[in-house]
């Protein structure tokens, strides 16, 4: 397992001056090493710079400003038992500077199926998915086990299965939610006809041109648009509220759509083959003269009740 740095000095990226900076630290981080690194900190970045700290489980509810720190230390004074969740990333990633960079240092797991702990590439999707870009390979930092209080209670993974890596990233270099116009755009170089673009933006209070012809909307109707809809056809049932009688009909609207439906099946039954006025052994299957007499070619035959029902 690794872990732990001793000093500013051993950190991968040494702030300048001017800097603000935010230092995480987590449980078990022994206090006089926190002041130690507060300290190198304050001198690196000067009178001109801000060192601020915070503790990483009361980071999501500091209300820090929101892009306010070039550079954020986060797990960098103790390995950290679990892994950082997404909202700590999130908030990172708010309160960060556009360009700024974050080193974040959590023990990851060497192989799969580790409990409580993932691995380095599951770290970087994490900070991918955050929003970070150039993220960094991860390098493995060995443990000073005097920097953390009852080390052996809390870390006591195998050495095989758990390291302690370093990964840097950096926040785009613009703002969350912040956006540009597209300069790739630009105006259409042909030109609109002009006759065209007055017929779109005519209005009811434009004065027509006495060039300009429009259709008569008589025109558009034919005939059949014109006659008047049969009475009889329009009534409905109180129930369906449709032209569908319902189950205890008392209207008339089912006998009165029985017999329309008769009369459709009278007008629809006509012979496919030609053969169906000369008697039943002509006759195929579903003929709907089946069962009757002969007729003479072209003699209208009317079908009963009885044989336009189906058989229950």
């Amino acid at each position: 397992m690794a872990g732990v740095t001793g000093s500013l000095s051993e950190m991968a990226a040494n702030p300048s001056s001017g800097q603000k900076i935010l230092l995480l630290w987590g449980s078990y981080v022994k206090q006089e090493h926190l002041e130690e690194v507060v300290k190198e900190l304050q001198q690196a970045v000067g009178d001109q710079g801000m060192v601020a700290v915070e503790h990483l489980e009361r980071l999501v509810v500091s209300d820090h400003a929101s892009s306010s720190f070039d550079t954020i230390y986060c797990g960098t004074l103790t390995p950290t038992i679990t892994f950082h969740p997404a909202e700590v990333f999130a908030e990172i990633a708010r309160i960060l500077k556009p360009g700024g960079t974050v080193i974040i240092r959590e023990s990851v797991a060497t192989r799969d199926n580790v409990p409580n702990f993932r691995t380095a590439a599951k770290l970087a999707s994490a900070l991918k998915l955050s929003g970070f870009i150039n993220i960094s390979k991860p390098e493995t930092i060995p443990i000073k086990k005097a920097n953390v209080e009852e080390y052996e209670k809390h870390f006591h993974q195998n050495e095989d299965d758990v390291s302690l890596i370093e990964v840097r990233a950096n926040k785009p270099n613009f703002e969350i939610g912040s956006s540009v116009p597209l300069s790739c755009l630009k105006k259409a170089s042909k030109k609109v006809d002009a006759n065209a673009a007055k017929i779109w933006m005519l209005s009811a209070d434009d004065t027509l041109d006495e060039n300009v012809e429009l259709i008569n909307e008589d025109d558009l109707l034919d005939e059949d648009d014109l006659k008047k809809p049969d009475p009889s056809t329009l009534k409905v049932c109180a129930t369906t509220k449709k032209r569908k009688a319902c189950k205890n009909c008392t209207c008339g609207l089912a006998e009165e759509l029985e017999k329309e439906e008769s009369e459709r099946i009278n007008r629809s039954a006509t012979s496919a083959c030609g053969n169906c006025y000369l008697g039943d052994a002509f006759r195929c299957a579903s003929c709907p003269y089946l069962g009757m007499p002969a007729f003479k070619p072209g003699e209208k035959i009317v079908l009963s009740d009885n044989q336009l029902k189906a058989d229950v």
